[in-house]
């Protein structure tokens, strides 16, 4: 989470862990996926869409969210997520609210809720002591739904950071309980190569936290990416709780020479819908993608200015406009009653991911992708489409109405009408595509 230092070429091992070096925390390839076979299994759309969230800095000065507040809120509408995450700023020991509370609670007043981030004063943000909670909340104007541990603090950096690290996080729960009311307490996002340092925080948590980057590969991938490996490292110190992904995403500064390596954005527009599906299956409670709109401007070479679903000057990515479609597809209509259909799928290809979404108007939504590797992270390009895999989906009736939505690397979507059959093939590749059924 920015403020940081501009990207080193190639940071030496003793450097401090970032986002950069988790990539680089070693490998632990977990078991693919297994094929699917049989009836798909089934969840609300309206599941998914409370598991998608985006990270914003209202509280950073001289950035857009400031100087641009007012694209923001309309981005985040056009978007349809309603759950953001952001980092506390406080000037001092301020009575009334700082500008950035002013900002989220006009936020919070339009319907959106947020996460907010209580750093430890160990690393990059300054201390925001747990007793301020009360404050805190007061100023979100009932926005605040999860109080945050600290973000990424660096407790492998000397003695006495884990133990530090703990302390922070059990005041922080124990302002939260003596608060009242629904408020979720979340831990501290510790990277990879912090993990072995950390003490149990399981009884001072509602939700665990991870920031499972892939860098530059594919979202289901079983290598150092692999968010399997991100979950079981969570579960000493978390133990069961569900997991929020606090950040996750992708970033396009193809001339960086840092550990996180970059892909394209025509490939990050491809992926990103993808890994929030692919989190959300692997049982993720949300997903914040990393971030709403970039946060500086120093070229091609800075990853941190290339994560924004909008650019510095507001413009919109063609990630931007894949999961305003992504987030539009799941919305319902009116409520209506209806008998879903079943949906099954009975040989498919070993990459396909395909899962079954229930939508509030009735219809019924079946995502269908394939989990491979698009990019050539040595040539810094797309690799050649790989050929489509046809997959029958069999339905327990005839719908009445079947159709085709295509995700293309433009954030585009091309619509076609299917024949009403109980049985349709389809095309899949490893851009996203929905069965839409009615």
């Amino acid at each position: 989470m920015p403020p940081r230092g501009p990207a080193l070429p190639c940071p030496p091992a003793s450097s401090g862990p970032t986002r950069r070096l988790v990539l680089a925390a070693g490998a632990s390839a977990l078991a693919a996926r297994p094929a699917l076979a049989g009836a798909l299994p089934s969840h609300a759309c309206a599941d998914f869409t409370g598991s998608v969230g985006v990270n914003t800095h209202f509280g950073h000065g001289g950035t857009p969210y400031v100087d641009r507040f007012a694209r923001c809120a309309a981005a985040l509408d056009e978007l349809g997520i309603r759950h953001l995450r952001d980092d506390i700023v406080l000037p001092g020991a301020e009575a009334s609210a700082p500008p950035q509370f002013q900002r989220i609670a006009e936020l919070a007043r339009a319907g959106h809720r947020f996460s907010l981030v209580f750093y430890d004063g160990l690393d990059v943000g300054p201390l925001v002591p747990p007793r301020r909670l009360p404050d805190v909340a007061a100023w979100c104007a009932g926005g605040l739904e999860i109080a945050e541990g600290s973000n990424e603090p660096n407790i492998a950096a000397g003695a006495g950071r884990p133990q530090a690290s703990a302390e922070h996080q059990r005041a922080l729960y124990r302002a939260a309980r003596n608060a009242g009311g629904a408020l979720k307490v979340a831990g501290p996002s510790y990277v990879q190569a912090n993990v072995a340092a950390a003490e149990s925080l399981a009884n001072a948590v509602d939700f665990g936290n991870i920031h499972p980057y892939p860098g530059m590969e594919h979202p289901e991938t079983t290598g150092n990416g692999d968010l399997r490996r991100f979950i079981a490292a969570a579960r000493p110190i978390f133990g069961r709780a569900p997991l929020l992904a606090t950040e996750n995403g992708y970033h396009t500064a193809l001339a960086t020479r840092s550990f996180h390596f970059p892909v394209s954005e025509a490939v990050r527009a491809r992926y990103t819908p993808r890994l929030l599906l692919w989190s959300f299956l692997l049982g993720i409670r949300r997903t914040y993608l990393y971030e709403l709109i970039a946060s500086v401007d120093r070229g091609e070479a800075d990853p941190e200015g290339h994560f924004g679903l909008l650019r510095f000057d507001g413009a919109p990515t063609q990630t931007f406009r894949a999961v305003a479609n992504l987030m539009r597809l799941f919305r319902a209509g009116a409520a209506a009653p209806a008998s879903p259909l079943d949906v099954a799928i009975e040989a498919a290809p070993r990459d396909l991911q395909a899962v079954r979404f229930l939508r509030a108007d009735g219809a019924v939504l079946v995502p269908l992708w394939l989990g491979i590797d698009g990019w050539d992270p040595i040539k810094r390009r797309a690799r050649p489409d790989a050929p489509a895999q046809a997959v029958a989906l069999t339905l327990s009736a005839e719908p009445k109405a079947a159709r085709l939505h295509r995700f293309a690397d433009d954030g585009s979507v091309s619509v076609e009408t299917l024949a009403p059959l109980r049985t349709l093939t389809v095309g899949v590749t490893d851009r996203l595509a929905f069965v839409e059924l009615t």
